[in-house]
């Protein structure tokens, strides 16, 4: 979903805010960084109250020790799972009912060197499996490792208190999205599925969610336009 709002739908995602929401979307230093939380926070507010058929502003949220949220109160609220992240102006979000995901999306950037993070962040085998790619290959391949990682480790609820190089993935562009293994754990494969993802042009994603057998449903959307409408998706 792109994060670049008008002011009307601002003004309705600011009104279906927490309190401690308002307060934090208010701390920012860079108004482009609160109008991208504003949205991206509103959006996940109205998309949850869509599904769930409550008022989006009656969401309350409790996070882990992680930082990961989730909503509170009884079933079945409690059994809706979900993950957001987003790159620059472009978020991605991830529903599950009973099932742990995550989802990530980077903007893909053409003045970093990915060879030296890769060389820091991967595993020895990832790295050798990257540098035997054609240099044309490399960026995307590195870009397809790094989200299907942080979207296993959001799915997870563990964050960045797991080091990068403990998860390996599938990183050939064009071949299936796997974990291959996490902590030397290769029975991951058989407990994750995971989806690669192209939600704009310059961007690359990844959901990762906990089960065999799932399928994927993808959706575009836009803010919603004015109070009272949830988030249009198509």
């Amino acid at each position: 979903m792109p994060l670049v709002i008008s002011a009307e739908e601002s003004s309705y995602f600011k009104s279906i805010l927490s309190l401690d929401e308002q307060e934090r979307a208010g701390r920012f230093r860079k108004s482009r960084d609160a109008q991208r939380y504003v949205a991206a926070r509103g959006t996940l507010r109205s998309l949850l109250g869509a599904y769930l058929t409550i008022e989006p502003d009656r969401l309350q949220f409790v996070y882990d020790a992680f930082g990961k949220p989730r909503l509170a109160g009884e079933e079945p609220l409690t059994s809706m799972k979900f993950s957001v992240s987003h790159s620059d102006d472009l978020a991605l979000f991830g529903f599950a009912r009973g099932h742990k995901n995550g989802v990530d999306v980077e903007r893909i950037r053409q003045d970093i060197d990915v060879e030296d993070l890769a060389a820091r962040y991967f595993s020895p085998n990832e790295f050798k499996k990257l540098r035997s790619l054609p240099a044309d290959q490399r960026r995307e391949a590195f870009y397809c490792g790094w989200t299907r990682k942080e979207a296993y480790l959001k799915g997870r609820g563990e964050g960045l208190s797991v080091p990068l190089e403990r998860v390996e993935v599938s990183l050939t562009p064009g071949e299936p999205a796997m974990i291959l293994k996490a902590s030397g754990d290769r029975s991951v494969s058989r407990r994750w599925t995971v989806q690669h993802l192209s939600p704009a042009s310059g961007y690359i994603g990844a959901a990762a969610v906990e089960g065999r057998d799932i399928a994927f449903r993808c959706f575009r959307c836009e803010p919603a336009l004015a109070r009272g409408r949830q988030s249009a998706c198509e």
